[in-house]
């Protein structure tokens, strides 16, 4: 079970969806919380910050690398990640929308809010560390899963197992002989 097990909608308060994406405090309105790497030999810096509005009701998330050469089909800015959170009731909030890669993650399976929010920490983590992100790689990690909503894993059939109880209990046939 991922980090928000809450039924396919992850209400969580905002100091746990802080904790979530590596901030580590509550943030206050216009506040930012940055971090970033460069790898000279590459040529990449990568980026990442958590922010809060002015009026202290949406938070963003969002991470980019920025590319001094690009090579091939590499875009100078690429945007890797960026999700958008705002109070669902007076003490929790939700995630409402999510992009990796530009492309929406919303609804694609069990848990995609704690997911996403796992992939950004993970991430942060190498920034903190001073290395660039290995996308694919945190990807791969961090976004699998079998699960799917409602708690039902992939795989199997949906027809429930016939057990005969009798050779399971010991018993010989009829009742008690």
């Amino acid at each position: 079970m991922g980090f928000f097990p809450y039924n396919n909608v992850m209400r969580v308060t905002f100091k746990e969806l802080m904790d979530a994406l590596g901030v580590g405090y509550e943030l206050s309105a216009y506040e930012t919380s940055p971090w970033s790497a460069y790898d000279d030999e590459k040529g990449i810096t990568c980026s990442a910050e958590v922010r809060m509005n002015n009026d202290a009701d949406e938070i963003e998330a969002e991470m980019q690398f920025l590319r001094n050469s690009p090579q091939g089909d590499e875009k100078p800015i690429e945007q890797i990640f960026w999700l958008w959170a705002r109070p669902s009731t007076a003490s929790k909030w939700d995630v409402l929308d999510v992009k990796i890669r530009n492309d929406a993650v919303n609804n694609t399976g069990y848990d995609w809010e704690g997911k996403s929010c796992n992939f950004f920490r993970a991430c942060v983590q190498e920034l903190v560390m001073g290395n660039i992100p290995d996308i694919d790689d945190l990807l791969a990690r961090e976004m699998k899963g079998t699960e799917k909503f409602g708690g039902r894993s992939t795989g199997g059939s949906n027809k429930s197992p016939k057990v005969k109880t009798n050779p399971a209990l010991g018993m010989k046939g009829g009742m008690g002989r």
